[in-house]
């Protein structure tokens, strides 16, 4: 059996070559990625479920990625976040996937919070606002349990040696390949066109500074920033960057998840009685009344409470799958499902919220550039 998802965001600019709602399958049948195959998944002893139930779907040189890690090679993983808004279930799963890839590589993990991404696209009215957000984000994956002294976090305005990459990169991109590759007018603004090279600078920083091998694991409309950068490597003779690619879990409405529309996500800031809420207003696979469901059983398929019950509750494919048979016959209803949900991410929050407290007086450790006095910019 399959489940429909429909994914998470990699925190840079949203591109126009695929949009979230976009058929995956192009990325592999048009743009040459490769599928998650059972030969992919051989290399780990234990599997993530999220790769054993191919939510990350596709590949780039993954297998030269793993096959250069297991012959004993330091590995790097670089995966970002665009610091607009607090954080959400759909960003900090992609960073649990990336906690679990450090563990299991032992690899070095970097982690740019891009502000000057933010503030050339206009998702922040200034770069103080983008600090703030980088900073309380920071917290958010933090909690999650990255090694300290294999986890370097930095904000982009902040890291002179980006702008000394971007610099060094952004001669072997041109204006005509950005514009196309992103679908950018002429009308606009030279830090969108520049942020290319950043991007790039980003990705590579790993391989230019150690010679590490970077993995990126990305939401699938990220792809063009991904293939733009390992044309760039190849032109400076690196190793190319690889990439695993995720798609999309829906917003509880059914719609994107997204951090603009609050309705559609659970961030880690929501109290319990705000996270009933939403939840108690999503989208469902019932019928029209409790003896109709009762009758014809539910649609998990179009239901976004299972859908975020297989995601972010269920550990293994079996109770998945006993939760679907149950859904389907008729057993379990709407109420039952919403509550379980909403009692487990209280539970699941409730402990990452003082993960993240704990971490105030820490954070410093995990950035490769002063950071100032955190609770003064936190908590003005």
């Amino acid at each position: 059996m399959r489940w429909r998802h429909w994914g998470i965001h990699f925190g840079v600019h949203e591109v126009t070559a695929l949009e979230k709602k976009a058929d995956y399958e192009r990325l592999i049948r048009e743009f040459g990625a490769e599928p998650i195959t059972d030969e992919i998944l051989s290399y780990f002893k234990d599997p993530h479920i999220l790769l054993r139930r191919r939510f990350f779907y596709a590949h780039r040189s993954l297998r030269e990625y793993l096959d250069l890690h297991a012959k004993g090679h330091e590995v790097a993983i670089v995966s970002g976040r665009g610091p607009s808004n607090y954080m959400h279930l759909g960003h900090l799963m992609l960073f649990a996937f990336i906690f679990w890839l450090q563990k299991e590589l032992k690899a070095r993990v970097y982690i740019p919070l891009s502000d000057d991404e933010k503030y050339v696209f206009g998702k922040v009215k200034d770069l103080k606002e983008a600090y703030k957000y980088a900073l309380d984000n920071a917290l958010d994956i933090l909690a999650l349990g990255f090694q300290e002294g294999r986890t370097f976090l930095y904000i982009s305005t902040h890291t002179q040696k980006i702008y000394e990459y971007a610099t060094l990169l952004s001669r072997y991109l041109t204006y005509n390949t950005v514009k196309a590759t992103f679908g950018l007018s002429d009308s606009a603004n030279a830090g969108t066109i520049f942020y290319a090279a950043v991007q790039a600078a980003h990705i590579l920083m790993p391989t230019l500074e150690m010679g590490y091998p970077v993995l990126v694991p990305i939401g699938a409309d990220q792809d063009p920033y991904m293939r733009l950068t390992r044309d760039v490597a190849e032109r400076v003779g690196l190793f190319k960057p690889a990439a695993i690619y995720s798609i999309y879990v829906r917003g509880l409405t059914g719609e994107p998840m997204s951090a603009s529309r609050p309705e559609t996500c659970i961030f880690t800031k929501d109290e319990p009685e705000v996270i009933r809420k939403k939840i108690w207003m999503a989208l469902t696979g019932g019928r029209a009344s409790v003896k109709e469901q009762r009758e014809l059983g539910g649609e998990p398929e179009k239901c976004v409470v299972f859908e975020w019950l297989s995601t972010y509750v269920f550990q293994d494919e079996k109770k998945i799958e006993e939760h679907y048979r149950a859904c389907r016959s008729g057993e379990i209803l709407c109420g039952d499902c919403k509550r379980l949900l909403a009692a487990s991410l209280i539970k699941r929050l409730e402990e990452h919220r003082r993960k993240r407290k704990s971490l105030i007086d820490k954070l410093e450790r995990f950035f490769i550039h002063d950071i100032g006095d955190v609770n003064e910019v936190l908590f003005p």
